[in-house]
């Protein structure tokens, strides 16, 4: 009589039919009296689940103790031990595939039945998420170091301007310096932001393969002598809803990194193409949904990324560059452009060699927007002169911006919150426009203050400056009519501010 003759017809059939696990009866040694095709399939080409073999033979040596131990614990009787982590011995395999083996007595005759599940997607997944909060912490660190870090840039940017307009010589070139470096830490700081995914966005539906190709002569310089780029765009291309100047970021940045993999030379690949996605996969810190999608990848044919790299290559100042000038912050940028217009990056090998990054955007519907806003110059300022209610709890940026607004002739009455603020114009003075932090002490910040005021002068003007973007704080400027200044600010960019406001609401 065969082993499948002393199955019982109704557990033969469940046991044919099950394809989510590979199931294998096990004898009093250990070894398979039958498997179910599933198993089979499982273990590839690795060893085969045949009958009479050992079953710790499917798996890897460094996983077949913890397997032996599970199986011989389900021999010798009840209760169940414990699911173990094993790996089947198939070398085709992904290297971080994995399974958990169940095994448990068998019921009315010595022997036990063995349970194999693949876990490696569940992990993947699991991974995945766990980047994905870490990140997310480090986000909210960063944005929380960039608001305060344009706090102090302003007050450098005040002090250095206000100090040029009375010096010359060399100590107006000192002083210039320092408004240049100010400057390239304001830059700094709109990438911690970029990755914080707190930017000022201006989402608009495009043509993702004519926006590309508009781009085609400054990537061409980015390239590099060595590289070849080519483009494999459709004209003009599916749509998608995004920022186009966060757009040239992220490829730029793509491309410079898929340069600088490629020392020696090698070819640059950038694609648009739809994607329908089936079911969830996972990316960089996130999963991405079923449904349309349209992916841009940029590939090289670089070296690729070492596995134990490949987790951190997202994490803001990661950098394997740090002496050929790299700062670790062009990754971390295009993650969180593409987090905060509710798309996703995948990073992947190569199908040859090198690395392909996939920009995952949601497919768009309606009506293409002009290509490229040309930009224009900004409006003069005003002549008239007003009285200001300036509220900032930082000393420093208090005293440089009065200064600057008193030297253009307006009238200023300083406060330190929201409170002094509704203090002094409880004390008679009446303010033609309103500058107020977003972020102070006290009960009420700077859009409870403009509530406030404009409940009891609705229209009055008022100009509200953060540290944080206006993406961050746009939820509660929505629908007043607030001006925004985002921190450091030149302080002619406030004055003129100023000047425009008054003439603006009238």
């Amino acid at each position: 009589m065969s082993e499948a003759d002393r199955i019982p017809a109704d557990f033969g059939r469940l046991f044919e039919a099950e394809e989510e696990a590979g199931l294998a009866v096990l004898d009093t040694e250990g070894r398979i009296r039958l498997a179910n095709p599933a198993l089979w399939a499982l273990c590839g080409g690795g060893a085969a689940p045949e009958t009479g073999g050992a079953a710790v033979a499917l798996f890897t040596e460094e996983t077949r103790a913890a397997v032996a131990g599970a199986v011989a614990a389900a021999i010798a009787g009840p209760p169940a031990p414990p699911a173990v982590p094993a790996r089947l011995a198939d070398p085709t395999l992904p290297p971080d595939a994995a399974v958990e083996v169940q095994c448990r007595p068998l019921r009315g005759e010595p022997g036990a039945l063995m349970r194999v599940v693949d876990v490696t997607a569940r992990r993947r997944m699991q991974r995945q998420l766990e980047e994905g909060a870490r990140l997310q912490t480090v986000g909210q660190l960063a944005g929380g170091v960039a608001h305060d870090f344009n706090n102090l840039l302003a007050a450098i940017t005040g002090a250095a301007e206000a100090a040029l307009a009375r010096s010359g010589g060399e100590t107006a070139e000192d002083l210039r310096g320092i408004l240049d470096a100010a400057a390239r830490g304001a830059r700094l700081v709109k990438q911690l932001l970029a990755f914080a995914s707190r930017q000022t966005l201006a989402p608009q539906v495009i043509a993702l393969g004519d926006a590309v190709a508009a781009m085609e002569p400054l990537l061409m310089q980015l390239r590099g002598a060595r590289q070849v780029l080519e483009l494999d765009l459709p004209r003009p291309g599916p749509l998608v809803r995004f920022d186009l100047a966060q757009l040239d970021q992220v490829l730029v940045n793509l491309v410079v990194n898929a340069r600088e993999a490629m020392a020696e030379g090698g070819t640059i690949r950038i694609a648009v193409a739809t994607h329908a996605l089936p079911s969830e996969e996972v990316a960089q810190g996130s999963v991405i949904a079923p449904g349309e999608w349209v992916v841009l990848s940029v590939s090289d044919e670089g070296r690729g990324i070492a596995p134990e790299i490949l987790p951190h290559v997202f994490e803001p100042f990661f950098t394997t560059r740090r002496g050929q000038g790299g700062t670790g912050l062009g990754l971390s940028t295009v993650l969180g452009i593409m987090r905060q217009s509710a798309g996703h990056v995948s990073v992947a090998p190569g199908a040859g060699q090198g690395t392909v990054f996939r920009l995952w955007f949601p497919a768009a519907q309606g009506v293409v927007a002009a290509t490229r806003e040309v930009a224009t110059a900004p409006k003069p300022a005003a002549e008239a002169r007003h009285r200001v209610l300036l509220v900032d709890d930082e000393p420093a940026i208090r005293l440089l911006a009065r200064r600057a607004l008193e030297g253009a002739g307006h009238e200023v009455q300083v406060a330190e919150d929201a409170e002094a603020a509704l203090d002094a114009i409880a004390g008679g003075f009446v303010p033609d426009v309103v500058v107020s932090d977003v972020t102070m002490p006290g009960d009420m910040d700077g859009i409870g203050l403009a509530r406030a005021l404009r409940d009891e002068r609705p229209g009055l003007p008022v100009i509200l400056v953060s540290g944080y973007s206006e993406g961050t704080v746009g939820e509660g400027l929505s629908g007043l009519g607030i001006r925004f200044l985002e921190k450091p600010f030149r302080m002619a960019d406030l004055v003129a501010a100023v000047g425009e406001a008054v003439p603006a609401a009238e």
